[in-house]
């Protein structure tokens, strides 16, 4: 397993990309302007910042700060279930990816991405 992004939530999308691309300096690796948001993804070289705006009510993974790919999504989320843990169903988000949130025993919430079916994350 590999951190492959982190993300952001910005409120003013249009301000956001402008701070990271003009002031910070970033590289865009991939936009996407759908549903249900809008994302930017700046390469920083071994992973990735997401910053991102929703601009529809979403309920499903994908909330999480933290993105980490798998080889397995498929076992370690049962793996995850089998010792009491908490893991969403999976689902293919409209990129792509195919990822499922988890909550770990203090509540930190994180979501998995299989690796295989990364989309354009």
């Amino acid at each position: 397993m590999k951190a492959l992004f982190t993300s952001f939530p910005a409120s003013d999308y249009p301000a956001s990309t402008r701070f990271y691309e003009d002031t910070v300096g970033l590289p865009v690796a991939r936009r996407f302007d759908g549903q249900p948001h809008h994302f930017t993804n700046y390469d920083l070289g071994s992973m990735m910042l997401k910053v991102y705006e929703w601009t529809a009510p979403y309920y499903g993974s994908g909330h999480s700060g933290l993105f980490i790919e798998t080889g397995n999504l498929d076992a370690v989320m049962q793996r995850i279930r089998d010792h009491g843990g908490k893991a969403t169903d999976i689902m293919v988000h409209g990129w792509g990816g195919r990822c499922c949130s988890v909550t770990d025993p203090f509540s930190n919430i994180f979501d998995l991405i299989d690796a295989n079916q990364k989309g354009d994350a």
